[in-house]
């Protein structure tokens, strides 16, 4: 039984100062009783800590509560030694003994079941194993209320639960398993993207093949979702670009704005642009092509005053972006030397069918085009791949309706138009440079993704009834999850997944706002940021920012050396870059040692636990 009233204090000469008595004392609670003497030493493990009250569970099956000035020095679960230095009446003085006692995590879980009398069933361990990991009280009401919690999630790894019992966290049976993603690295939403791409061209597979007369009527709606939106601004530039050189006539058009070129002016394009020194890993470095002046950046708001009460985190890196994507053109030549090839996708923007399909799948898809109700103009722009994907889905969704039952099914179960379908939904749910610079493109962004998931889960509901195409709705439905869980993170945390395409891949970012929110209200003039990249050609990322005030420093970690070595050589550039806008720029490059990990290295540094308090402590003397 617990001593409640005695005290406990770290007082190594409390003998001599308080009068206290050297003979033995006995001391009662309850039912029970605990004979002590001067000079014995008390064993145990710490299975209780509150304010500078400690418990200790010693190996007799007793326990023991006092107060210890620096009790917040010592961790639950951890096994510690204290040696009694005198008695007097109801107190007891106390002091560490000289030496760490430490026991096996797994003793100690075994002797906190025994003690709360719990069976030492693989579940009961894994509990009492994660409280001690969480820092948590392994009394027997905690061990017994996070029992009974983790039984309400029975397909839940139990350290999840835990963990985000201790963060405070909202618990449904979505957001554990979205916890869960996110703890074991399977949370990226660009790679959810693509599974996600594949089940809508296997529901339009199936539908085509087996219910052709249903074929227009799902065709016209999937489409009418797929062309939600906007031009991307690559798709206005390439736009403004065409209209352009139609107006000169430089190049050839068809009534639509679609332009007329041969392959002869393809092949003559790719080879400048291989000789022209954008090669892949100098464009996963220097993002779109192309620079802005001094007056487009203000005029942009890229100049804006970054040290504003008002702007968000994210707002206030928007201009360090900025210094990195559009010093473009020095790169580009300085990287020349770089020498790593490039792809049939140079010549296109990621809205081109010629991004999306390769030229023998081009010439493939053409052929069959020929037999539907379509102009020569638009099956020419398939097969030289310069026509839009949205350009190529909007002439079909107006001539779906004039087809037969057969053709639209032959369409629907095309590969290629299921490829072209995917691009177009990639367009609408991923952010080249340009677009992440632009105020509000991220709300903007997560607007539409949530919208789309939404109705992508309900729409095979919507067309033949509910659960005939189970895989579209449960791979929508986890979209969904992962960005409600994003926005339960983002109350207390600022971080944000980043679906970015770069100039000729898509890629996974992850940034992470390590300043918490509470700093940021007192100092918003000090920010520190982590940039999470996934490259194909450079590898994995991770750029650590920090800026005060107008100082800004940047930690490159790299997975590979020839990385390092080509970011050593220009990293001068990003340098002259962000000095131009007015920053004391610094930087450092190194290798990569640990991938970041959301939950230990983010979500719990500095997390709160509602009122449950943890400790990082040593034993001392």
């Amino acid at each position: 039984m617990p001593i409640i009233s005695n005290s406990v204090q770290n007082n190594g000469g409390g003998s001599a100062s308080a009068g206290v008595s050297s003979q033995s004392r006995t001391y009662r609670s309850g039912n029970s009783t605990l004979t002590l003497r001067e000079g014995q030493t008390l064993k145990g493990v710490v299975s209780d800590i509150h304010g500078n009250e400690i418990t200790l569970s010693m190996n007799d099956g007793s326990s023991f509560t006092g107060k210890l000035p620096d009790a917040n020095q010592y961790s639950i679960g951890q096994k510690a030694a204290f040696q009694i230095t005198g008695l007097n009446d109801n107190t007891i003085y106390m002091k560490a003994t000289s030496g760490a006692y430490l026991l096996d995590m797994e003793d100690t879980v075994e002797q906190a079941l025994e003690e709360a009398g719990l069976p030492k069933s693989e579940r009961n361990l894994d509990v009492a194993r994660s409280l001690l990991q969480n820092q948590q009280s392994i009394s027997r009401e905690n061990i017994m209320s996070s029992i009974q919690l983790c039984a309400k999630y029975p397909d839940a790894d139990v350290n999840s639960v835990i963990t985000m019992k201790r963060l405070g966290m909202a618990m449904t049976e979505a957001s554990v398993k979205q916890f869960e993603n996110y703890q074991n690295q399977t949370h990226q939403l660009l790679y959810k993207m693509d599974s996600l791409g594949d089940a809508i061209g296997d529901m339009l597979r199936s539908i085509g093949t087996q219910v052709p007369r249903l074929a227009a009527d799902v065709g016209l709606q999937l489409l009418a979702l797929a062309l939600e939106g906007s031009l991307t601004p690559e798709e206005q530039q390439l736009a403004a670009q065409l209209s352009a050189e139609q107006e000169t006539g430089t190049i050839a058009c068809d009534e639509n704005g679609n332009p007329i070129i041969s392959d002869e002016n393809i092949q003559e394009n790719s080879d400048e642009i291989i000789s022209g020194k954008d090669t892949p890993a100098e464009k996963e470095l220097t993002g779109q092509e192309g620079e802005k002046t001094d007056a487009e950046i203000t005029k942009n708001g890229q100049a804006a005053d970054s040290s504003s009460e008002t702007a968000g985190p994210l707002s206030r890196m928007r201009q360090l972006f900025s210094a990195i994507t559009d010093g473009n053109a020095a790169a580009r030549s300085a990287m020349t030397e770089s020498g790593m090839a490039t792809d049939y996708r140079t010549p296109f923007i990621h809205e081109q069918t010629g991004f999306i399909l390769s030229p023998d799948e081009r010439a493939e898809f053409a052929k069959q085009l020929s037999e539907l109700p379509l102009s020569d103009e638009l099956k020419q722009g398939i097969a030289d791949g310069t026509i839009t994907a949205r350009n190529f889905l909007t002439e079909v969704q107006k001539a779906l309706s004039s087809m037969s039952d057969e053709q639209a099914g032959k369409l629907l179960s095309s590969k290629s138009f299921h490829a072209i379908v995917k691009g177009q939904f990639f367009s609408n749910w991923t952010l080249s440079p340009e677009q992440l610079k632009q105020e509000g493109a991220m709300d903007e962004l997560y607007d539409k993704m949530s919208r789309q998931f939404e109705s992508l889960s309900n729409f095979s509901e919507n067309v033949l009834g509910k659960d005939v195409f189970k895989q579209l709705s449960q791979n929508a439905a986890d979209m969904s999850n992962n960005l409600d869980f994003m926005k339960t993170l983002n109350e207390t945390f600022q971080y944000i997944q980043l679906p970015l395409k770069l100039q000729n891949q898509n890629t996974h970012g992850d940034l992470y706002v390590m300043t918490r929110k509470e700093s940021l209200k007192k100092n918003p003039n000090n920010l520190k940021v982590l940039l999470h990249l996934d490259m194909d050609h450079l590898g994995t990322l991770d750029i650590h920012i920090s800026k005060e005030n107008t100082a800004v420093t940047t930690k490159f970690y790299v997975s590979t050396e020839d990385t390092l070595h080509l970011l050593e050589r220009n990293i001068n550039l990003l340098n002259d870059a962000i000095n131009e806008q007015g920053y004391a720029f610094s930087s450092e490059l190194m290798m990569k040692q640990k991938d970041v990990d959301i939950v230990k290295d983010f979500v719990s540094a500095e997390a709160p636990v509602g009122d449950m308090k943890r400790y990082n402590f040593d034993l001392r003397a």
